[in-house]
Parts: C-alpha cells; structure tokens; sequence
C-alpha cells in the first residue's frame, strides 16, 4: 500500500493505492504440519499483515507462518532439504551453507531441516542478467571416523544450490526458488556383486572354513591359506586385482601389512607367497586371488623387552 497526497480545487487531499497480493493460503506451498512452519512476522500479526507480507496463516491456532521452498516478499530463501536426498540418506544436522558453517537450519528432525536464509547474509551470491539471481549452496559436513589404522566416513557428500529468481517485466516481480542438489559421479555396475575372504583347509584349496567357524588356533609360524573372491559376478570379463591386506587386533592400536601394492611385505622377514596369477580372463579363475601367509600374534608396546624374564620365571615353574 502506498499514500498519495495531491492538491485540489476544494484542498489538499490523500488517497491510498495498494497492489493485490496473491493469499498463498490455498496453494500446496502453505499445506504444512505443524512440525515444519517457520513463524512469519511477528507474534501477534494479523491476517491481513500476515498475507500482506506473503505468509500463511492458520485462523484456527492462530498463526502466521512461511510457505515453503519459496522466495519471501521479506527477502529470504526458505526451503527444506529431506534425509532421503541422498542414499544412504543424509544426517539433516549436519547441513550448513559453504562457506559459512554459522548459517545452519533453523530447525532439525531425523528426516528434515527447514532453512530461512537471508537473501543479503550467509555468503549469498547475486547475478544480475535477464532475471535477478540470488544462490547459496548448501553443503552438509562429512564426519569423519579415525582410528589408528585408517580413516572412515558414513556419510554421504551432498552439495546443494539454492536460488532465487526475480522476473521483471510485470506489476509485481515474480519470484521462484530453485534448488538443484549435486550428488557426485554417477556409478554404473552391472549387478550385485560382492566378494568374500575365505581361508581354506589345506595347500590344495580343496575345503574351507565354514563362516560361521568360532576364532582358528593356530600354532606360530604355520601357513595360513587365503582366498579372495568376487561374488555373484554377471560379466566374466571382470578382473580382480588385490593391491593391500592389512592385520590388525581387536583394540585396533596396531596393524600389520600383509600384502604392498599386490606384493607380499618387503619388511616381513618370512615373506607371504605372491598371489597367484590364473588363468587370462575371461575365465573365472581371473576373479579369484590366493596367497599364504605364516601366522603371527601382535605383541602390546613394550611387552617383548620382558620375553626373556617371562620365559625363565616359567622354565622355572616348569621345573
């Protein structure tokens, strides 16, 4: 609304011209839960102010709230990301904006966060052109999980562009927001496949351990024999290659190299026989990689300076 004032032949006068706004009460943009709306304005505004400054209202709580994923008359971008973008879905706590990791969602559940950005802070990017363009991407951070024989991660990377677009040319710019989710390279497999670690009974390959077989004993220094698989492979042109095969114990504080870059150990004194080569593909035999190893136990730092000691304090038990 706007108040003009003019002058007339019988005084001064003032009229008051307003542009129609659009209620967006009926469209889907407004048809929330509760859970996820963004209060509009402030506490105790009224349904016209409420609609005047583009909102929703609810005359039955009553409540103005923001329509969402839409650019707002008051200049913010206000849009939900859902867990389920990616797969597997994504932690909706863990959503910032790049580059400033402060912006963060004004609300959180297991399967969404609600964003209310404004168009002017946060990092927004503007472009001017046949439209008027504001972006802001929307990263999430990537915990990472770190132990002393490598780093892991289970959470799935997602960068999210955001933009709101002003069209000129009409009474009234219109606004809409766009949101375009970059997920990473496309992976392209040919069925489900797996592969499996098994150790076999004897040289010759002939039986192996069932999976479910509680912890081996094995004497020191004896040869253990290994096979690496594929799976429920469709395409037999499909080669496996092994490059490394860690040890590690339980506590995870140590870690033995078995196999470098497809070779056995340099360092290991009694060195693991080179996986075995096969048959050319397209064969199965090309999915399948053996190789021997002699068994060892981890020693705790420290432990092997007292062997000795430990050794006579036995022998003399023993006596």
């Amino acid at each position: 609304m706007i108040t003009v004032g003019y002058m007339a032949v019988n005084g001064t006068h003032e009229a008051q011209f307003s542009c129609p706004v659009v209620i967006p009460g009926s469209g889907q943009e407004c048809n929330l839960p509760s859970e996820q709306r963004l209060p509009c304005g402030p506490s105790s505004v009224s349904q016209p102010h409420c609609f005047s400054i583009g909102c929703c209202f609810d005359g039955q709580l009553p409540e103005c709230y923001y329509p969402m994923d839409e650019c707002t008359i008051d200049r913010h971008f206000v849009f939900s990301v859902s867990a389920s973008l990616t797969e597997p879905p994504l932690t909706p706590g863990r959503l910032v904006v790049a580059g400033n990791s402060t912006c963060k969602p004004q609300r959180v559940t297991d399967d969404y966060a609600l964003f209310k950005i404004p168009m002017d802070g946060c990092g927004t990017r503007r472009e001017v052109g046949n439209a008027v363009t504001y972006m802001v991407e929307v990263i999430n951070e990537v915990q990472a999980i770190r132990l002393n024989y490598g780093t892991i991660s289970r959470d799935s990377p997602i960068r999210l562009l955001v933009e709101c677009r002003f069209v000129p040319g009409t009474v009234v710019s219109v606004s809409y927001l766009v949101k375009t989710p970059t997920l990473g390279p496309e992976v392209t497999a040919k069925g489900m496949f797996g592969v499996q670690l098994r150790i076999a009974k004897d040289a010759d390959y002939s039986s192996y351990y069932p999976q479910n077989h509680p912890p081996l004993q094995m004497l020191l220094g004896k040869p253990l024999y290994l096979e690496v698989r594929l799976l429920n492979v469709s395409d037999p042109t499909l080669v496996l290659l092994v490059h490394f095969c860690v040890a590690y114990p339980l506590s995870g504080k140590a870690v033995w190299l078995l196999l470098y870059n497809g070779c056995p150990n340099p360092l290991d004194p009694a060195q693991q026989q080179a996986l075995l080569t096969g048959p050319q593909p397209p064969t199965p035999h090309a999915q399948t990689r053996r190789f021997t190893i002699s068994t060892f136990q981890f020693l705790p730092d420290g432990e092997f300076r007292n062997l000795d000691e430990e050794f006579t304090a036995w022998k003399a038990i023993e006596d």
